[in-house]
């Protein structure tokens, strides 16, 4: 694994490090070292577990042990030499031990293996020859067997004695590597013997340097290099953490994480330096990555005074309230001045637990216990409380579930959209939650997400006066049922963590900036609009589990595995936001989006059919019907002839303007 970190760190560098030979001469030195005192100590066992061979095998007879013991101090440079020379060819030297596995535990067995056959061939050979004495062969055999139990013990002590797994303690202290070489890493430095540290810091690493350096020294440790020389460095030194002290570290980490993604070692970000520095339980204070820093860009900033204007003195209403987006857009909201938050959800426990979570703030929202397939139970709500302010975040969303029953997704995803669009006619806003999926869906989900979109622009035609749009975007980091959570509850279980398909890749954002978005879009909004955000690069799933394992202070391929389950049905392999170019809003980093819609008449007669084969779980139907709705290519209010479709000229068309 560090050899493949090795591979892909060299690949990244575009041109020779400036001074390389430095690096290389304090890498051999670092080899060196740590090869002669593994070669001390092994000869150390040699000698030990020969004598105990010895003795074990005159125990009972000092006289004939002493005619022997001449010849076995004659004997015993040569085995040192066999021994030593073994380990030698089957590179049993030049290894990070501490983490080693089958294969160098098969080097171990070799040598030794290799090693006591050529003593044995040899007292054959020199007994065959005439000569007698020298040593018994079982002392051969029985010291050859200590000798393998005595190195192995060594090289895999950390194996037998401290394997580390989530919420264990580290007893010892960490070799680590500081990213820095300001203020912040400089005290790191200084108070690395503190009492209570578990932290070795072995030198730094410059993230503004442009090339390797050994001679400058930062708190009595030495400037190995630069952040490219990473994956090297922690392999030379035998590295257990990377400890990122700068002021852009969060920024800095994702570099980090991406170089050294298939490297043994962990990754830790200073915070608070003074707070971590004088509590004795040590490194493991330093914080882990978040969320946030899994993102492969800066997360999306917002100016939220338009919005505040927006909601000033408002009634609004949440739908999907109990849920993860819908939970933290009402959150947000009694941050301004409402002067009524509905939180509606259809399950009352989801809806208690937010209602706990809420109870901090000042004001609090007020609970609506409905369901959006009801229709007489919202216009009951709207009614009641006049809501003049909408965000719909209630939807069903798990691709796979939806596959099975798309009549349950055409019940919630499109009618309960219709429903919550009727019933809104007369508000000032109506902001619709939406998804990357609705983009030339390959499933049931995203095919009724593109309806509810088409649903909506159709109905910001026909509303009084208010506007009504919808915000798309990929998966937020996090949600309830997304593949965060899911990661997260695998690596807390031991692993392992199932990935679709390596290739497979999404777009992520975290729930505080999906929520500023949601926000910043109603309040942009002239009506119409399906705003998208400018999500950056889109992230390789495989490379977000690894990530996560990385968060959990943990190293994917040792602590926790990743397998390959296969693509799920509906799976695409990547998503896109807009099929079609996209044009700018008032904010630098939100897109908008017009996607033609089908002609009102036509998207309305296609949504009560629907409504008829869900209620008569005619999933074929469903599946042909909304796939075809979705994924054709619209032209500007075109109406088709739905009558192959069984529509009935008897079901009463709703009022279309």
């Amino acid at each position: 694994m560090r050899a493949n970190g090795r591979r892909a760190a060299s690949a990244g560098r575009a041109t020779p490090l400036r001074g390389a030979w430095k690096v290389q001469l304090a890498q051999a030195v670092a080899r060196l070292r740590a090869d002669v005192s593994f070669a001390v100590i092994d000869a150390v066992l040699i000698v030990l577990a020969y004598t105990a061979a010895m003795s074990f095998r005159f125990l009972d007879d000092a006289v004939v042990a002493s005619n022997w013991l001449t010849s076995y101090l004659i004997v015993l440079p040569v085995i040192l030499l066999v021994h030593l020379l073994a380990n030698m060819l089957f590179g049993t030297y030049g290894h990070v031990w501490e983490y080693a596995s089958v294969g160098e535990a098969l080097r171990i067995v070799g040598a030794s293996a290799s090693a006591v056959s050529v003593l044995l061939g040899g007292l054959l050979v020199y007994r065959g020859m005439g000569g007698v004495g020298l040593i018994p062969s079982s002392v051969l055999a029985l010291g050859a067997m200590l000798t393998l139990g005595g190195m192995g013990a060594v090289r895999f002590r950390s194996r037998m004695f401290s394997l580390r797994r989530m919420g264990e303690q580290i007893d010892r202290p960490e070799l680590s590597l500081v990213v820095g070489v300001g203020k912040a890493a400089a005290d790191l430095g200084r108070y690395r013997g503190e009492p209570g540290s578990r932290t070795n810091i072995v030198g730094y690493v410059d993230p503004q340097g442009d090339g390797p350096e050994t001679t400058r020294r930062l708190a009595g440790l030495p400037v190995l290099g630069r952040i490219q020389d990473l994956p090297d460095l922690v392999e030379v030194y035998g590295i257990d953490q990377v400890i990122m002290a700068t002021p852009n570290a969060a920024a800095l980490a994702r570099e980090v994480v991406d170089l050294c993604v298939n490297v043994d070692v962990r990754f830790r970000i200073v915070p608070e330096l003074d707070s971590v520095l004088t509590d004795s339980s040590g490194i493991l204070d330093i914080r882990d990555l978040e969320l946030d820093d899994l993102l492969p860009r800066s997360a999306i900033q917002t100016d939220l005074g338009n919005v505040a204007s927006m909601l000033d003195g408002k009634r609004v209403l949440v739908t999907g309230a109990g849920g993860s987006i819908g939970s933290e857009i009402v959150r947000q909201i009694l941050d301004f001045s409402p002067s009524m938050v509905l939180a509606l959800d259809n399950d009352e426990t989801h809806l208690f637990d937010a209602m706990i979570a809420w109870s901090a703030k000042t004001r609090r929202p007020y609970p609506v216990l409905a369901d959006i397939r009801d229709k007489a139970a919202l216009l009951r709500v709207f009614d009641e409380h006049r809501p003049e302010v909408v965000f719909h975040a209630a939807a069903h969303k798990h691709v796979p579930i939806l596959e099975e029953y798309p009549a349950e997704a055409v019940k919630t995803n499109v009618i309960g959209t219709l429903n919550l669009l009727e019933a809104a006619v007369d508000v000032e806003r109506f902001v619709l939650i939406s998804t990357d999926k609705a983009v030339s869906p390959s499933n049931v989900m995203g095919a009724t997400k593109r309806m509810a979109e088409m649903l909506l622009q159709a109905s910001n035609g026909k509303a009084h006066t208010g506007t009504f749009c919808a915000v798309r975007f990929g998966n937020v980091l996090g949600s309830r049922g997304s593949v965060v959570p899911t990661f997260m509850r695998q690596i807390q279980l031991g692993g392992p963590v199932t990935v679709s398909d390596p290739r497979m890749e999404r777009y992520f954002m975290t729930v505080d900036e999906a929520v500023h978005l949601v926000l910043q879009a109603a309040a942009l909004s002239e009506g119409g609009e399906v705003f998208v955000l400018d999500m950056g690069e889109p992230v390789k799933i495989s490379d977000l589990a690894h990530r996560l394992i990385r968060l959990a202070g943990l190293v994917p391929g040792r602590d926790i595995e990743v397998i390959t389950s296969g693509v799920r049905p509906g799976e695409k392999m990547s998503e896109i936001l807009s099929r079609l170019p996209l044009n700018p809003s008032a904010h630098p980093k939100i897109r908008i989006a017009r996607p033609s819609y089908a002609g009102v008449a036509t998207l309305f007669d296609a949504a009560e059919i629907l409504r008829k084969m869900s209620e008569e779980g005619d999933s074929p139907g469903i599946r042909e019907l909304v796939m075809s709705m979705a994924s054709r290519d619209w032209s500007p209010h075109e109406m088709i002839d739905l009558s192959d479709w069984g529509y009935d000229a008897s079901i009463k068309r709703r009022e279309v303007g």
